[in-house]
């Protein structure tokens, strides 16, 4: 009987650990997106500076040569973002909002971490990151003990995953025609709305998102739709077919009576850095 007890015990013991195991995941999750989510915030908030023309091309820019000089520092903003990124649990990042919002957070502050590490560059293709120019393929940054590259961090980890193709629009591979990065970061509780925010102003930037000639018939969009055009097939009918509810009634009506011939913008792959605004530096950037 003693014996049955006791053996009663350990199971009611076992359950409850068990249980309580399962309820403190979602909790750690959480504190660990926050802790990286209030550093990177930190980061966006010094750094950040709002959308001036390169090129001719409107697009929001960092000030990376500031950013470049404290990284630079003991303790740094940078190397403590790193550091709470290495200690992250990534079990408890797979699946949900909470890990949404991380994963893009994470892919953005990559492609900044890369830049910082060689600059100054005026691309994230420079030679000195690449010499294929291909920096998607470096492993660039520890999250809880394993190095991803950025093209593991787009592709298999949110595309693959969780199959949103607002996310492209997103991810910014620190140029000048990429998406526009927020100034803040992104979280579980918004980001429905800041991922539609980022598709409606990517699409209504005439130089770099979309333009629609109407007396043409041309539909100009971004070489990253074209890019991903597959991804919009599968899930969405088609590049068009998605864009149609990010556009004003107007053109949206037109678009639907109308056929159009797509062409694509050329990519700029210059730095999104606020030194090469259109009046400061030249950038010698490769297209």
């Amino acid at each position: 009987m003693k014996n049955r007890l006791q053996r009663l015990q350990f199971v009611c013991l076992f359950c409850v650990q068990a249980w309580l195991t399962a309820g403190m995941a979602p909790l750690l999750a959480a504190e660990q997106g926050d802790d990286f989510a209030r550093l990177y915030g930190t980061l966006l908030a010094d750094y950040w500076r709002p959308a001036v023309s390169i090129h001719g091309i409107e697009t929001t820019a960092f000030d990376y040569r500031q950013m470049a000089t404290d990284a630079g520092q003991a303790d740094s903003l940078v190397s403590r973002i790193l550091e709470t990124l290495r200690h992250v649990d990534t079990e408890v990042v797979q699946s949900g909002e909470l890990a949404k919002a991380f994963w893009i957070n994470v892919y953005n502050f990559s492609a900044m971490h890369l830049v910082l590490q060689h600059y100054p560059v005026d691309s994230i293709r420079s030679l000195k990151i690449s010499l294929v120019k291909y920096p998607w393929s470096k492993k660039i940054i520890d999250v809880g003990g394993q190095r991803y590259t950025l093209g593991e961090i787009e592709k298999q980890v949110l595309l693959k995953r969780f199959g949103d193709a607002r996310i492209v629009f997103a991810v910014s591979c620190a140029a000048v025609s990429c998406p526009d990065q927020g100034r803040e970061p992104f979280t579980a509780q918004k980001l429905d709305v800041q991922l539609d925010t980022l598709v409606h102003r990517f699409l209504r930037n005439p130089d770099k998102g979309l333009r629609l000639d109407r007396q043409s018939g041309i539909l100009t969009l971004s070489m990253i739709l074209k890019k991903e055009a597959q991804l919009f097939s599968d899930g969405y009918g088609g590049v068009t077919e998605f864009i149609l509810p990010y556009l004003d009634k107007e053109a949206a009506q037109w678009l639907q009576s109308h056929p159009v011939r797509i062409e694509y913008f050329r990519h700029d792959w210059t730095l999104n850095d606020i030194r090469f605004a259109d009046g400061g530096e030249r950038s010698a950037t490769e297209y």
